[in-house]
C-alpha cells in the first residue's frame, strides 16, 4: 500500500487535505469518491515532502482545450490508450500549440500521473471544472464521454464568444472612423476655415464660434490629451484587473441595456453546462456547485453560485436555491425542478443550457442586425452636423459680405 496526499471537495464543498492509502493513485481517487470526496490534487506522499504546485503562467486557452479535448476523446473512444493518444496527437503538426499541450502531459502520464493530475501541472492548466470532470470520468471508467462533452462545451463557448465580437467589431469601425473623421475636421479643415468665419465678428453662429473654440482647444492642447487619454486607459486596464475593478464591471455589464441579458444568458449557459457535466459524472451537487463556479470569470455568477451551495448544503433543493437567489433567470430554476420531479437533474440542467445558449445566439445576432444602421445614421448627424455648422457659418458670412 501507498501513501498519497490529497486536497478534495467533502461534501459540504470545503477543501479537505489529508492522506489516503490505497495500492495505487487511482484506487486512491476511486475510494476517496467511495466516502464522498471528490479529490483534485493527489499525489504520493514522500517523507517530508507536501504536494507540490506548479506555477501557472496562465488559463488554457479555450481553443487549445477544444481541440485537445475533442482529438483525445476520439482516439479513446477508439480504444487507443491514453498514452499512445496522446503520442499520436503530439506528432501532429497540423496544430503545434495543441501538440506541445499534448506532449506535456504524455511526459507527466508516462511517469505514473492521472490525467487529470498531468493536465492540473501543465504551466497553462485547464478551468478547474475540467480538471473535476476529467479525474471523475477517469474514476468512473467514462473517460471518453466526459472528453467529448468537455469539447463541445467549449466549442459553444468559444462559438458564443466569437459571435459577441462579431458583434462589436462593426460598430467599433464605425464608431472609430467617426471619431477620426471629426478629429480631422477640427485639426485641418476648422482651422483653414477659421480666417473667414472670424471676419464675421458677433455675427458669426454661436454653434460655429464653439466649434472654432474646440479647434484651437484640441491644436494647443492635443499632446497633453493624448498622454492624458493613454494613462486614463492604461489606469482602467490596471483597474479591471483588480478584484474591486472585477466586481465593478461585472455589475456594469450586467446592468447594462440590452446586452446586460444577452451576457447573463451567456453566463447562465456556460455554468449550467459545467454544474450538469459535472453531475452525470457521479459527482454530489454541494462539491460540483463548488468546481462549476470556478467556471465562470465572472465575480457575481460566482457569488451567486456560493449562495447557491450554502443553501442547498442547508437541505434545499437546486431548484428552490436558484429561484430564492434570484440570480440566475427564472427559467434556469424551472428546469432544474422538472430534473429533480423526473429524476434526470443533469439533463435537464444541460438542456437549459442549451436554450440559454440559442436564446443569447438569437439576441446576438438581433442585435447586430439592429446596431449597424443605427449606428451607421447617428454617427452619420453628428459629422453631418459639423460639417452643416461649418457652411452655415461660410454662408452667413458671406451674406453679410453681401
Amino acid at each position: 500500500m501507498t501513501s498519497f496526499r490529497y486536497r478534495a471537495y467533502g461534501a459540504n464543498g470545503r477543501v479537505l487535505s489529508d492522506v489516503v492509502s490505497a495500492a495505487s493513485e487511482t484506487d486512491a481517487v476511486r475510494l476517496l469518491m467511495r466516502e464522498g470526496l471528490t479529490p483534485f490534487e493527489i499525489a504520493e506522499a514522500k517523507a517530508g515532502a507536501a504536494v507540490s504546485s506548479v506555477r501557472r503562467s496562465g488559463r488554457l486557452p479555450a481553443r487549445t482545450l477544444a481541440g485537445f479535448s475533442r482529438s483525445l476523446a476520439t482516439m479513446t473512444a477508439g480504444g487507443l490508450p491514453i498514452d499512445e493518444a496522446l503520442g499520436l496527437i503530439a506528432s501532429d503538426p497540423s496544430d503545434k500549440v495543441v501538440a506541445k499541450l499534448a506532449s506535456g502531459v504524455r511526459e507527466s502520464v508516462m511517469s505514473g500521473r492521472s490525467l487529470a493530475d498531468a493536465l492540473a501541472e501543465q504551466k497553462q492548466a485547464p478551468p478547474d471544472y475540467v480538471i473535476g470532470l476529467v479525474k471523475a470520468g477517469e474514476a468512473g471508467g467514462s473517460l471518453a464521454p466526459v472528453l467529448d462533452r468537455i469539447s463541445s462545451s467549449v466549442e459553444n463557448e468559444i462559438r458564443l464568444a466569437n459571435a459577441m465580437r462579431g458583434a462589436l467589431i462593426y460598430p467599433a469601425i464605425l464608431f472609430a472612423t467617426a471619431f477620426l473623421s471629426v478629429i480631422l475636421i477640427l485639426l485641418v479643415v476648422a482651422p483653414a476655415l477659421k480666417p473667414v468665419l472670424d471676419a464675421g465678428g458677433d455675427q458669426t453662429p454661436a454653434s460655429a464660434r464653439a466649434l472654432i473654440a474646440a479647434s484651437d482647444f484640441l491644436q494647443q492642447w492635443w499632446t497633453t490629451g493624448c498622454i492624458a487619454l493613454l494613462a486614463i486607459i492604461l489606469g482602467i486596464s490596471v483597474w479591471s484587473r483588480s478584484r474591486s475593478g472585477r466586481h465593478t464591471l461585472s455589475v456594469l455589464s450586467l446592468k447594462f441595456p440590452v446586452m446586460g441579458k444577452v451576457l447573463l444568458d451567456v453566463e447562465t449557459a456556460r455554468f449550467l453546462s459545467s454544474f450538469s457535466a459535472l453531475l452525470e459524472n457521479g459527482m454530489t451537487v454541494v462539491p460540483a456547485l463548488a468546481i462549476a463556479k470556478e467556471g465562470s470569470g465572472n465575480p457575481l455568477v460566482q457569488h451567486a453560485a456560493g449562495e447557491i451551495a450554502e443553501d442547498v448544503r442547508q437541505g434545499k433543493s437546486v431548484s428552490r436555491s436558484l429561484l430564492d437567489n434570484g440570480f440566475f433567470p427564472v427559467a434556469a430554476a424551472h428546469m432544474a425542478a422538472v430534473g429533480e420531479k423526473s429524476g434526470a437533474l443533469p439533463a435537464m440542467l444541460a438542456k437549459a443550457a442549451n436554450i440559454f445558449e440559442d436564446r443569447s445566439a438569437r439576441q446576438i445576432s438581433r442585435i447586430t442586425t439592429i446596431a449597424g444602421p443605427l449606428l451607421t445614421l447617428v454617427l452619420g448627424l453628428v459629422i453631418g452636423g459639423v460639417v452643416l455648422t461649418l457652411l452655415g457659418a461660410i454662408m452667413s458670412v458671406n451674406d453679410l459680405a453681401v
